[in-house]
């Protein structure tokens, strides 16, 4: 069960997902630095945030109650602009003092017996029988995204139709489905390039999108409650009813891929945190699929890791990608057991053309390195599909630090739109290219 501390972390990004009708001035300053960057100019707003966040690090460290949010703001602005070390580090900075990694067992390496297997093909073969599959992603973190984008194909081909997504605004979504892109309205998170790209090519394939966060009269903490858990499991119920409600309550035989965040999908009945996993179950009378893909993976250091994967890694196990471990019996490794059945361990990251290696998405990808102007000071590099309106989600951008080499963007095959933008919005730089 959460925390306390926790708790409350988890009630202010509810609230994060579901600002659009929040007034301004009753945000924490972080979330206000985000929010009239993006009422001034979305697609600036990326380094704008970043940037204005930055300078007010030592201001958000030193507010006891305000400095785990501070991070987890910045991490996830970070993120959004291909910086996943710094990201890394942020999110650690926030969730250190909570995240409290395991011991290793004593005596034998109980995970030495399990062999490794492709996590992508082993999760399809597993799924095959299912009809709700639950996956979770980190939000200072862009690589679940990149991981979820790869599992969207195979799922469709063995009959998964819906795709639910936490971060999706319920105002949205008919413009979404008839557009066949996000836009910086569409949700919070995915305002990532890598997040907004998973949505992109799922409605490509023909998936129905649907959102399932609940509004503000959801999350507003009430006079009754007794503890700050109590707003949260409200969250959490709101968001298996939607689920619930848009799919499997409509469309009995349906299959169903939920994209959630962190431990939301938890199938927890016991105790005094109900997460949405556990509630969902019992709504539906489904044994879904819980796959973890935040906690297998690295941190800014060794302390944050979790046993497992130290192991796992060192071992070489995650050479080729990323995998799950199968034990003789034919079960699955989780570092949850009873919570969540079964954790992906990825690999640690490899810079390659300059940017994360799992940026490439197993080969999607493709590195393209263009001519550009030097700068003096930071700016944006970006790249929109052409064709689409000018309040779209980009496919991918990167920050130019001056002094730092020019690192590539990662784009799929298609025509891109690609320009420089300062942080008040001048564009400095623009040409096309095509990515065969």
């Amino acid at each position: 069960m959460p925390t306390d501390r926790w708790s409350s972390v988890l009630v202010a990004l509810g609230a994060l997902c579901v600002t659009a009708s929040v007034p301004a001035q009753k945000l924490p300053w972080p979330m206000v630095i985000t929010r009239e960057a993006l009422a001034a100019d979305p697609q600036s707003a990326y380094l704008v945030s970043v940037l204005n966040l930055l300078a007010r690090e030592a201001e958000g460290r030193a507010d006891d109650e305000l400095s785990s949010f501070y991070f987890d703001v910045l991490a996830t602005q970070l993120a959004f602009v291909g910086e996943h070390a710094r990201a890394t580090q942020a999110s650690d900075e926030a969730y250190g003092a909570v995240a409290a990694r395991p011991n290793a067992p004593e005596g034998a390496d109980p995970v030495a017996g399990y062999q490794a297997l492709p996590a992508i093909d082993a999760l399809v073969e597993r799924a095959r029988d299912r009809q709700l599959v639950m996956i979770n992603e980190e939000h200072g973190s862009s690589m679940q995204r990149a991981f979820a984008n790869q599992l969207l194909e195979p799922l469709r081909a063995i009959g998964f139709t819906y795709l639910a997504v936490e971060t999706l605004s319920d105002d949205d979504m008919p413009a979404l489905r008839t557009r066949g892109y996000p836009v910086h309205a569409t949700g919070t998170y995915s305002r990532d390039p890598l997040f907004g790209d998973l949505i992109r090519r799922a409605l490509a394939l023909g998936y129905t999108v649907v959102a399932y966060e609940p509004g503000p009269d959801v999350l507003r903490p009430r006079p009754d409650d007794l503890t700050p858990i109590d707003a949260t499991n409200r969250r959490e119920r709101g968001q298996a009813e939607n689920i619930f409600a848009r799919t499997l309550a409509k469309d009995p035989d349906a299959k169903v891929l939920v994209f959630g965040g962190r431990d939301h999908i938890a199938e927890v009945r016991d105790g005094q945190w109900k997460p949405m996993g556990g509630v969902l179950a019992d709504l539906s009378g489904l044994d879904p699929l819980t796959i973890d893909l935040f906690n297998m993976v690295e941190h800014s250091a060794p302390e944050f890791e979790h046993w497992a994967f130290k192991a796992v890694t060192a071992a070489a196990r995650t050479a080729d990608g990323p995998v799950v471990l199968l034990a003789d019996g034919g079960k699955l490794w989780t570092g949850k057991p009873g919570v969540i059945d079964i954790s992906v361990f990825h690999p640690r990251t490899k810079i390659e053309h300059g940017r994360p290696d799992w940026v490439q998405m197993n080969g999607m990808r493709k590195a393209v390195k263009l001519a550009l102007p030097a700068f003096d000071h930071p700016v944006l590099l970006q790249a929109f599909v052409a064709g689409d309106g000018s309040d779209a989600v980009l496919l991918d951008q990167v920050i130019l630090w001056p002094g730092i080499p020019q690192p590539a963007l990662l784009l799929r095959p298609g025509a891109y739109v690609v320009r420089v933008v300062d942080r008040d919005g001048t564009e400095r730089h623009r040409t096309t290219t095509r990515v065969p």
